[in-house]
């Protein structure tokens, strides 16, 4: 399963649009602060699917601050980050107890718009940084096959 994985694209969903069109994966999480681009994604790839939670600039959004899904066996814990101290914690220690607490192999998040993939107590921590316009438009790959992942971070 090829995931590509998007956060912070503020009203700019063309470089979504352009990563999904290089990676042609089978679906997408979205980690917040762009909610209404996901919509632009979404009437151009209608059969992919979209998983996405709300950033602290997705106001009065409907979606949830955080959801955990499972991809081929593994647990997956999403969120944009405000509420889990990302921009405070050198090593996102609340962020890694919120997502061992979901019994969760990987956490997501976003917030910071810098890349991020590191390992805290077993779980992988990755932020695809910031998709919208800026000095380093960027997001992530997540590959997972059998219950193993791994994850690459791209440029746009």
């Amino acid at each position: 399963m090829k995931i590509c994985v998007f956060s912070d694209s503020h009203g700019y969903a063309a470089n979504m649009i352009n990563a999904i069109e290089l990676e042609k994966p089978d679906l997408c999480f979205f980690l917040g602060d762009g909610e209404r681009d996901i919509a632009k994604v979404e009437a151009k790839y209608p059969d992919l699917p979209v998983y996405a939670v709300r950033g602290n600039c997705d106001f009065r959004s409907d979606m949830k601050s955080l959801l955990i899904c499972v991809v081929d066996g593994v647990k997956i814990f999403m969120t944009h980050g405000h509420l889990s101290n990302v921009k405070y914690e050198y090593e996102y220690d609340t962020l890694t107890s919120q997502a061992l607490e979901a019994e969760a192999q990987i956490a997501l998040f976003g917030h910071t718009h810098d890349q991020h993939l590191s390992e805290n107590r077993g779980v992988m921590l990755l932020n695809p940084g910031s998709v919208g316009r800026g000095y380093y438009p960027s997001y992530a790959v997540l590959t997972i096959k059998d219950g193993f992942y791994n994850a690459d971070l791209k440029a746009i």
